[in-house]
């Protein structure tokens, strides 16, 4: 899975024992959008990143963000979820999915192009991983 701008933002933080809420990270003279993916982020190759304080506190920690579950059968199941929760949270959310997800075989999420496999990936890939905190997304 691709780390997104948290995911580095966090490690940074957590290395150097900051709290990430209270930081962004900056490249030239612009802030980067930590929900995007890197190849969105218009970055070149090898930018160097620097950590400074946040002007603004960042709603990452409790961010609601509106879900839709794409099946495969093309029908979709929509909910709000806490940034914080995980996919296999998500997935055992929906009674339709519940029943799936705990017969045995192997559930896979998909956003973007990373996909996630298996129930313990699930249960360890956050929404905010996946640089989901607020907004709205379809995860197949």
């Amino acid at each position: 899975m691709a780390a997104g701008g948290a995911a580095v933002l966090e490690d940074v933080c957590k290395k150097h024992q900051f709290n990430p809420s209270d930081h962004g990270l900056k490249f030239q003279r612009t802030v980067l959008d930590l929900t995007l993916q890197w190849r969105f982020a218009s970055l070149p190759n090898n930018a160097k990143l620097e950590m400074v304080a946040s002007t603004r506190n960042q709603a990452a920690a409790d961010g609601e963000v509106r879900i839709g579950l794409q099946m495969e059968d093309g029908s979709r199941l929509q909910g709000s979820f806490s940034c914080g929760q995980n996919l296999w949270e998500l997935i055992t959310h929906f009674p339709e999915t519940r029943a799936l997800a705990q017969s045995g075989s192997t559930p896979v999420c998909v956003y973007m192009r990373d996909e996630v496999s298996g129930e313990e990936a699930l249960k360890m890939a956050t929404l905010k991983s996946l640089g989901l905190m607020s907004g709205s997304a379809i995860i197949r």
